[in-house]
C-alpha cells in the first residue's frame, strides 16, 4: 500500500525540526539570510551591468543602446563598482554573520565576534606579493568564498565561546562598560587573530589557493571540452551538489567562452544549413546552459514560480518576487541566500533533481531528431527560457521544450516546497508552546 504525500511530510517534519533546532544549523541559516540584501543589491546591479550595459547584452542588442544612448561606454564603471562590492563583500558579512550568531547563541559578545569573524576572513585571504599593495585572495571573498567564510566565522565563535566571558550588553552601553566588553573578549580576539595570521602564511607559502584554483580551472576544461554525454550529466550533477554547498562547479561560468565542441558544431551548421547532425550534440552548452539553468543553477525560476502558485508563506512570496527579476537572468543568489536554499537539505533533492530531468528530455528531443542542438551565440543576459529558442536560430521546439521543462521543475518543487511550508508551520507552533509554557531552552 501507498503512501501519501501528505503523510511522507508528516513523517519528515520531526526529523528536519529536530536538524533546525540545532544551533549551528541556526547559525548557518542566519548567516546566508543576513547576506540577501547583498546578494540582491549586487544582483540587481549585474544584471543591468551585463544586460544593458555591454554592447553584446541582450537588452544592449535588442534596442541598439551603444548607438544611440549618451556617454554610453562610460555608463558601466559604476554599475561594476557596485556589483563588485555588494557581491565580493559576501563573504566578508558572512564571517561576520557566523561568528556573531555562534557567540550570541552561547551569551557570549556577539558584536566583538563578528567584527572579529570578518577581519579573520580577511587575515586568512591577505596575499603576500612582493610589491608594496593590499591584496586578497578573490576565491575567499567573492560569492564563492561564502563557505569558508562561514568556517572561519564559527572558528571566531568557538573560541569565543570557550575563552570569551558571559556578556550581558545593555542598551546604553557606556565606556567604562565598554571597556569591560574589550577587555572580556580580548583574548579569543588575540588568539583568533594570530590562528588566522598563522592559517593565511600557510596557505601563502604552499600556494595551496593557486593550487586549487588551477585544479578548478582544469575541472572546467574538461566538463566544458567534454563530447560524452554521460560525462555532461556527471559534471552537471557535480555542478549542482557544489553550489548547493555554496563551491565553485566546473559549469559554473557558462556561456563566456567557446570551447572546441561550440566552435565544431557552429561551423558544421554554417556549412550545412542545418544543426540536427552536429557531431557533438550532447555536451554542457546544448544541454545544461541550454535547459538546465532556468533563473540559474538549479532551476530556481521553478521554485519562484512555485510558490507564487502555491505558497501561503509571506515570506516566501516576498523573497520571490524580489528575486523573480534576477531569476529571469539567471541570477539564482537572491533565492539561494533569501529562502534560502543554499545549506537546504529540504530542497537539496529537486536542486539537483530538476536540471538534470531537463536535460534528459532535451537530450531525447535531440536524439530523436525533434530538435536541433543550441549551436548559435546568444546575447549575454539572455533569459533562461529563452536561450534554447535563440541557440537555434528561432526553433519553436526548442520554446515548447523549455517550456515543458519549466513546467516539470515547478512539479518537482512543489512538494518539496509543502515540506518546507509544513516545518516552518511546526517550528511556530513549537516556539509558540515554548513561549506559552515559559521554556527558553
Amino acid at each position: 500500500m501507498g503512501i501519501s504525500e501528505q503523510q511522507l511530510i508528516n513523517r519528515l517534519v520531526p526529523a528536519l525540526l529536530r536538524i533546525r533546532q540545532t544551533k549551528i544549523y541556526r547559525v548557518i541559516q542566519r548567516t546566508v539570510m543576513l547576506t540577501f540584501p547583498f546578494v540582491l543589491i549586487g544582483s540587481f546591479s549585474q544584471i543591468i551591468q551585463v544586460t544593458l550595459l555591454t554592447k553584446t547584452g541582450f537588452l544592449a542588442s535588442i534596442f541598439h543602446l551603444s548607438t544611440w544612448v549618451p556617454y554610453y561606454k562610460y555608463l558601466h564603471y559604476p554599475f561594476d563598482n557596485l556589483t563588485n562590492l555588494t557581491l565580493d563583500s559576501v563573504a566578508i558579512v558572512a564571517a561576520f554573520g557566523a561568528a556573531k550568531y555562534y557567540a550570541k547563541a552561547y551569551h557570549r559578545d556577539d558584536q566583538l565576534a563578528g567584527i572579529s569573524g570578518a577581519i579573520a576572513l580577511l587575515l586568512v585571504a591577505y596575499q603576500y606579493p612582493d610589491q608594496t599593495q593590499v591584496d586578497f585572495n578573490p576565491v575567499l571573498l567573492g560569492t564563492n568564498g561564502l563557505t569558508s567564510a562561514i568556517l572561519i566565522g564559527v572558528v571566531i565563535g568557538i573560541l569565543f565561546r570557550w575563552f570569551g566571558r558571559p556578556a550581558d550588553v545593555p542598551r546604553q552601553s557606556h565606556t567604562t562598560q565598554i571597556l569591560d566588553r574589550t577587555f572580556a573578549s580580548l583574548l579569543p580576539m588575540t588568539i583568533g587573530f594570530l590562528l588566522a595570521v598563522g592559517v593565511g602564511l600557510v596557505l601563502n607559502w604552499f600556494m595551496l589557493f593557486d593550487y586549487s584554483e588551477q585544479t578548478l580551472d582544469q575541472l572546467q576544461k574538461i566538463a566544458t571540452s567534454s563530447h560524452n554525454g554521460l560525462m555532461t550529466f556527471a559534471m552537471a550533477g557535480l555542478t549542482l551538489l557544489m553550489e548547493l554547498l555554496g563551491l565553485a562547479g566546473p559549469f559554473q561560468q557558462r556561456l563566456l567562452a567557446n570551447t572546441p565542441s561550440m566552435t565544431t558544431n557552429l561551423n558544421y551548421a554554417l556549412s550545412h544549413h542545418s544543426a540536427y547532425h552536429v557531431p557533438y550534440p550532447y555536451t554542457s552548452h546544448t544541454l545544461y546552459d541550454a535547459f538546465g539553468t532556468f533563473g540559474g543553477t538549479g532551476m530556481l525560476l521553478a521554485l519562484i514560480i512555485t510558490i507564487i502558485i502555491s505558497s501561503h508563506n509571506h515570506n516566501y512570496h516576498v523573497v520571490a518576487r524580489w528575486s523573480l527579476v534576477p531569476a529571469l537572468f539567471n541570477s539564482n543568489g537572491p533565492m539561494m541566500t533569501g529562502l534560502p536554499v543554499l545549506y537546504n537539505p529540504i530542497y537539496a533533492i529537486p536542486f539537483i533533481l530538476a536540471p538534470l530531468v531537463n536535460m534528459s528530455v532535451a537530450a531525447f528531443a535531440i536524439w530523436l531528431k525533434w530538435l536541433p542542438p543550441m549551436v548559435y551565440p546568444v546575447p549575454l543576459g539572455t533569459p533562461g527560457p529563452l536561450i534554447a529558442f535563440i541557440g537555434t536560430n528561432g526553433n519553436l521546439v526548442a520554446l515548447l521544450i523549455g517550456s515543458l521543462d519549466l513546467v516539470i521543475s515547478v512539479l518537482i518543487y512543489l512538494p518539496f516546497m509543502r515540506l518546507a511550508e509544513a516545518t516552518l508551520h511546526a517550528a511556530h507552533e513549537q516556539s509558540l508552546r515554548l513561549e506559552m509554557t515559559g521554556d527558553d531552552a
